[in-house]
C-alpha cells in the first residue's frame, strides 16, 4: 500500500510542478492563477502523499544503499524547487525541464539501485 501511495504521490506532486512551470501569462487581481491552484491542488498534495508513502517504505526496508542518498538528495531540490514556484520566485522556461530532468534521474535511481 506504501508504495501505490508514493508513487500516486509522485505522479501528482511532479506533474503538478512541470504543469505549473508551463503556465504562462498575468494573474487577474483577486483571481487565484492558475500556476497557484496548480501548486496547491496537484503539487503540494502530491508532495505530503510521496512523503507519507516514502516513510512508510523506508521502515519496511531492509537494506538502504548509497542511491537512496542520492534519491533523498534530488527529492529536497525539488521540494526546494516547488517552495521557490509556491513564492512566485521560480519563472522562466527552464523550470519544467528541470523538474522533468531531476524526476528522471530519481525514478532510474529507484529503479536500477546502481550502487
Amino acid at each position: 500500500m506504501e508504495r501505490v501511495i508514493h508513487l500516486l504521490g509522485v505522479v501528482l506532486w511532479l506533474g503538478g510542478m512541470a504543469a505549473a512551470g508551463l503556465v504562462r501569462g498575468a494573474e487577474a487581481p483577486g483571481q487565484s492563477s492558475t500556476r497557484k491552484r496548480l501548486l496547491n491542488g496537484l503539487a503540494w498534495p502530491g508532495f505530503f502523499l510521496t512523503l507519507l508513502g516514502g516513510v512508510g517504505l523506508w521502515m519496511r526496508a531492509a537494506e538502504l544503499g548509497g542511491w537512496f542518498h542520492v534519491k533523498l538528495t534530488l527529492a529536497v531540490a525539488l521540494l526546494g524547487l516547488l517552495a521557490w514556484m509556491a513564492r512566485g520566485r521560480a519563472s522562466g522556461a527552464w523550470i519544467t525541464p528541470a523538474t522533468v530532468a531531476l524526476a528522471a534521474v530519481s525514478i532510474a535511481l529507484a529503479e536500477l539501485r546502481p550502487f
